[in-house]
């Protein structure tokens, strides 16, 4: 069938998006020649009302409200007084009339000032009374006398703000020189003129009351324009913020607000401006003349013409600087009260009459556990149900009831803490000073525990001072029937076993007097990692194929102040219990490395000093400690051991080691994953001394010199004059410090003094080698003792220059060590 040829009415999508197309272009079209045509009306409208407004018969001007410059005049004002547009256009009016040389308009001018002065103040019509003012003849140069009856006309702006003032004025000089018949009209125009004059009068009486008594109100009153510029101020606010009126003219309200306070200030007068409201009050900060704050309550309305156009702000300013620093040392009060309340270290909370939380401070909240949000208006026993129970509940009733205080400790179980706890009663319920004494009351636990250890020591340091004086005679006499009965196969095994008995009674005694801390160290500035490297051989040899040792040293390792040997002693000890621990087998691992002790961390253990230390990490992978020992596992004696195998002595040398060094030992263990014990050793900044040579085997201990010995033991004594007698020395003996001093006073000769150092008589060791320099200032000395009881050594330490042989000792060293002294230069 043939296409259809749109003559039946019908057209297709596209021709139809066509048309439509067209039809948008059209209707655009025709919006702009709308557009132009409105602009071109408007412009002719404009055009035309100047050419009407320059036309028409009335005299007048148009003014700017700022500086009254002429912006418009008809042609009848410049006739009539001989003047051109375009001179006058564009200039201020007082410029184009000012005040003649003769001064006789001065009066004219100042009251067409006034006038237009009072037109911006209160943005209303000002009508003036007959006004003299001559105006300057141009043909003669001239100022001719003129009568004017003017008014002043204020013209707002599409944001209500005063923009121009149309001075419209009659010229009355002919009526009032009566140069011309007068007509009724005239006569009707004189009246009017008479009338307005009376009103004007009577209306400025008025005003003149109103100035008087807003002036002289005791509040401070103003009047700005819609832009806040002060157009009249009463002496009370000049007062207030010790400017003059005519100096807050030329200034506005936000000026002198605080600049905190000026966008408050215009979010209140927004509404105000645009019609929303009539009035508001706002407390704002006023800065006087010399920028001090002043507190201001400010009662601000708007004053509106005839036609309910806002024209000017009217503020009633009241000065309440006093009232604010009353209110702000209240809460300056309240919050130093506050304040004392949070920054205590107590805890601190109030309950009401029905036992309701009404205050926690901070330190509350921490103790409790529990913020005040969730505490405040709560009742304290549904929220701390487990406190019935207690002795809280008791006191607190009590207090209450009686009206007496109540002070008591308990134990509140749900958060693991003791308490210490002061109660007050008062009208409004109860107020609660409490503080946590769970670290008190650890701290009494470990004095006691260190009071306990030290009561051990010295029970221990005594009986091993008996001992050891034992041990010193029968090592030194084994020695000598070990070696008499070489040869004898069937004595010789037996005097050995007495030897070894007797070695395991001077390591036992030696344990005692590190758990006791009362050893007599020796401590240098040492490499601690030098040192372990020298113990890991012996190590792998005790430790056996089943335990896998490894050493993992700490880079730049700083030096420690502590004394070698027993460190050594300490280290084998824990790789001996980390042994066996692993009866299966396992891993030992010994690490170091530096670490610096926080005040914080030093506060849980008495006598820890903060500060730097080397430390000494020695782990297993074996069974573990049971949590129920794990405190009780440095106690001398206490072993987990099979009977016969440990003395239980070999963890209690090593803590009290440590503590005699001002270190600190720790202990970490798992049931089943190994137990870490580190130990820490205090940084010294010096370099680490060379390690001592092991002592060469003197071919000839022997010799002839005169030594004295002073020993309160009889067998000791004995035992050790018999042994240098037979190394061939001159042996003198005394039992006591004054029977040595009566020797040491004759003239027989005397190379050493070998003594005890604590001995009966009053008089130590250490006393007698004092008194004996004096006698003889070139006497050797050497000290010998099973427990020094700080007489030649303090905090643990040997004083500096002293020989000290510790007992038990055997023959050997005794020669040894005599030998060495004698030769020493």
């Amino acid at each position: 069938m043939p296409e259809n040829s749109g003559k039946s009415g019908h057209s297709s999508p596209q021709q139809a998006h066509e048309l439509l197309s067209l039809h948008d272009d059209a209707e655009r079209d025709a919006a702009e020649r709308r557009n132009r045509e409105l602009l071109v009306r408007e412009q002719a409208l404009k055009s035309q009302f100047r050419t009407i407004f320059e036309s028409a018969p009335g005299l007048y001007l148009v003014l700017t409200a700022d500086d009254y410059r002429i912006v418009g005049v008809s042609d009848a004002y410049l006739k009539a007084t001989y003047t051109d547009r375009d001179a006058i256009i564009g200039r201020q009016l007082f410029d184009v009339f000012p005040v003649t040389p003769d001064q006789s308009n001065a009066g004219g001018v100042e009251e067409l000032s006034a006038s237009l002065e009072r037109v911006k103040r209160y943005g209303q019509p000002d009508i003036m009374p007959v006004l003299r003012y001559p105006i300057p003849d141009p043909e003669t140069g001239h100022f001719e006398e003129r009568f004017w009856s003017p008014i002043n006309v204020p013209v707002f702006d599409e944001q209500r703000q005063l923009s121009l003032i149309l001075h419209r004025t009659e010229d009355v000089t002919d009526y009032l020189h009566g140069s011309q018949a007068i007509e009724p009209m005239n006569m009707e125009l004189i009246a009017r003129a008479r009338e307005l004059k009376t009103l004007l009068e009577r209306h400025r009486s008025s005003e003149e009351r109103w100035r008087r008594l807003f002036a002289e109100a005791a509040t401070g009153i103003v009047q700005a324009d819609t832009k806040g510029r002060f157009l009249y101020a009463n002496r009370a606010f000049c007062d207030m913020l010790g400017y003059s009126e005519e100096a807050l003219r030329s200034t506005d309200i936000l000026s002198l607000t605080h600049p905190e306070d000026r966008q408050a200030n215009l979010d209140k007068l927004k509404p105000l401006l645009a019609g929303e409201t009539n009035s508001f009050i706002i407390e704002k900060r006023l800065l006087n003349y010399q920028g001090d704050v002043l507190w201001c309550r400010n009662s601000v309305s708007a004053q509106r013409d005839m036609h309910g156009i806002i024209v000017s702000l009217v503020a009633v300013i009241e000065d309440i600087t006093a009232q604010r620093e009353a209110e702000a040392r209240q809460l300056s009060l309240a919050q130093r009260l506050t304040r004392s309340l949070e920054n205590m270290s107590d805890a601190f909370f109030l309950l009401d009459k029905d036992w309701r939380f009404s205050y926690l401070n901070h330190q509350a909240e921490h103790v409790l556990e529990r913020s005040a949000d969730e505490l405040l208006g709560r009742n304290v026993w549904n929220e701390f149900p487990e406190a019935r129970e207690s002795e809280a509940w008791t006191c607190y009733h009590h207090a209450a009831e009686t009206g007496e205080s109540e002070h008591f400790t308990f134990y509140y179980s749900p958060l693991d803490q003791w308490f210490e706890v002061n109660a007050y009663p008062g009208e409004e319920g109860l107020a609660v000073y409490f503080r946590t004494i769970t670290e008190k009351k650890r701290l009494e636990a470990q004095l006691q525990e260190a009071h306990r250890m030290e009561a051990i020591g010295h029970l221990t340091g005594g009986m091993a001072h008996d001992f050891n004086n034992l041990l010193t005679v029968v090592m030194g006499n084994a020695d000598l029937l070990s070696e008499a009965l070489a040869d004898d196969p069937r004595l010789a095994p037996l005097i050995q076993a007495v030897a070894d008995s007797a070695q395991r009674g001077a390591d036992l005694t030696q344990r005692l007097l590190a758990f006791a801390r009362r050893q007599a160290l020796a401590p240098v500035p040492t490499d601690i990692n030098r040192l372990i490297r020298g113990l890991i051989e012996l190590l792998r040899r005790t430790m056996g194929e089943q335990i896998e040792l490894s050493f993992h040293p700490g880079h730049g390792l700083w030096s420690a102040n502590i004394d070698p040997s027993q460190l050594e002693s300490a280290v084998l000890n824990l790789s001996i219990n980390a042994r066996d621990a692993m009866p299966d087998g396992g891993q030992l691992t010994i690490e170091t490395r530096n670490v610096s002790l926080s005040a914080q961390y030093a506060n849980d253990y008495l006598e820890l000093i903060p500060g730097d230390y080397v430390c000494i990490a020695v782990s297993d992978t074996g069974t573990g400690i049971p949590q129920a020992i794990r405190e009780r596992v440095f106690e001398p004696f206490f072993t987990t051991k099979e009977k016969g195998k440990g003395t239980g002595l070999g963890l209690s040398m090593v803590f009290g080691f440590l503590k005699q060094s001002d270190g600190h030992v720790n202990l970490y263990s798992e049931e089943g994953e190994g137990t870490t014990i580190k130990l820490y050793l205090p940084r010294i900044r010096q370099a680490p001394a060379d390690p001592k040579p092991t002592p060469r085997e003197e071919t000839n201990l022997e010799g002839d010199e005169s030594l004295l010995v002073v020993e309160d033991d009889d067998t000791v004594r004995e035992f050790v004059v018999a042994q240098l007698e037979a190394a061939g020395y001159g042996v003198r003996q005394a039992k006591d410090g004054p029977s040595a001093l009566v020797i040491l006073a004759d003239d027989s000769p005397i190379d050493l003094l070998f003594t005890d150092v604590m001995m009966p008589g009053g008089m130590t060791g250490r006393d007698l080698a004092i008194a004996a320099h004096k006698l003889r200032p070139l006497l050797k000395v050497v000290f010998t003792s099973g427990y020094t009881e700080n007489a030649i050594a303090h905090n643990g330490r040997l004083d500096e220059g002293v020989r000290f042989l510790g007992k038990p000792y055997r023959p050997i060293t005794l020669l040894r060590t005599i030998r060495e002294t004698l030769d020493e230069d």
